[in-house]
């Protein structure tokens, strides 16, 4: 399947599920609230072959999340990552306190493409092992509870070449996530999330900062009750290739993350 096709197909499927999910419920409602996400993530090349992957998120009210892991770059276009990551929720909806807490194996594939000289495409399957503290009755309870979770990313990037300032790149990035649950305790709620998102950022070296917007459409586990989560997102990425000299056979191009790298 050509790259064109990929990409059509995952634009599609995003369409799809999210009308779903708004059709779900009769008698739907849906919250509206603003937040701020945070976030650091950093991807250090150690040799040709193997990086390590690590990003800190932080949604004051809603989530952090420390996530690590180990890549293979199976190919210069695509990278394997499997690790496991820790994460603070709220324990109920009107709770600020972020006191439930998550332990989550993950993995993912990620394919990284130039689309001529300033596009560039990334596509994105990660898989989510969601083991989050039980609830009963608005607090904690005893034990944990399994939710498998995959996720599906599409995003593309332009460089802003003509706004380049000496070694620092301007650029604009844009895409879009869902995110499904699947499983025997997931009832009502298998569209976990639609996140679509914006952004402008500057790299510089290694380094790039990027500030943008999310909507992220959260669907509750009652099925029809929804969260509309207007973003500000403020975001920085850090690539570092510790390889020796003798070993950097070609510049590591950074991969940054997508603008869906969070929770």
């Amino acid at each position: 399947m050509s790259l064109r096709c990929i990409a059509w197909v995952t634009l599609a499927t995003a369409l799809l599920v999210s009308n779903a999910a708004h059709a779900q419920a009769p008698a739907r409602e849906v919250r509206h609230q603003r937040q701020l996400w945070v976030g650091y993530m950093t991807q250090l090349r150690l040799t040709d072959r193997f990086g390590l992957w690590n990003d800190a998120h932080l949604v004051p009210g809603g989530f952090y999340v420390l996530r690590t892991g180990l890549t293979v770059h199976a190919h210069e276009r695509v990278a394997v990552t499997a690790g496991y990551a820790f994460l603070g929720l709220p324990v109920g909806s009107l709770t600020p306190d972020l006191k439930r807490t998550e332990h989550r194996p993950w993995g993912q594939i990620v394919y990284s493409a130039h689309l001529g000289e300033r596009w560039r495409i990334q596509q994105r399957f990660r898989y989510d092992a969601r083991f989050r503290r039980n609830l009963d009755e608005g607090g904690l309870a005893p034990g944990y509870a399994l939710t498998n979770r995959v996720r599906f990313m599409l995003n593309f990037r332009r460089d802003l070449t003509r706004l380049r300032f000496g070694p620092m790149l301007p650029y604009f990035t844009f895409g879009n996530e869902v995110l499904l649950n699947f499983g025997r305790r997931v009832v009502y709620n298998h569209l976990d999330q639609n996140r679509v998102s914006a952004a402008l950022g500057v790299t510089y070296r290694g380094l790039s900062v990027q500030l943008g917007y999310m909507h992220r459409f959260v669907q509750l586990e009652a099925g029809n009750r929804f969260v509309a989560n207007h973003t500000l997102t403020l975001w920085v990425f850090h690539a570092i290739d510790a390889r020796r000299p003798a070993e950097r056979a070609a510049p590591v191009e950074q991969e940054e993350e997508s603008p869906f790298g969070g929770v």
